[in-house]
């Protein structure tokens, strides 16, 4: 799970699925993208709290909690700047 993937998942989320992940992509896919768009929706639908996801995004894609703040920042930053232009 890379910036780069998830960035594109979050693309196809907000184009094609009213920002939210789809369903198809595996757990630590749906999470990350969740967790960029802040959609408390569908983390609550897949059972887990912000906390949890974090948790699981670090273990997932080997970040600390800190390095994963700014892994979201990232995403959302590339994603803003793009919805602006």
């Amino acid at each position: 799970m890379t910036v780069d993937e998830i960035t594109e998942r979050c693309r196809w989320a907000r184009t094609h699925n009213d920002g939210h992940p789809s369903e198809a992509w595996s757990t630590g896919e749906q999470l990350a993208v969740a967790l960029v768009l802040r959609d408390k929706e569908h983390l609550s639908a897949t059972g887990y709290t912000t906390e949890q996801a974090a948790e699981r995004i670090c273990d997932e894609a080997q970040l600390s909690a800190f390095a994963l703040t700014g892994w979201l920042n990232d995403i959302r930053t590339a994603l803003d700047s793009e919805h602006r232009s």
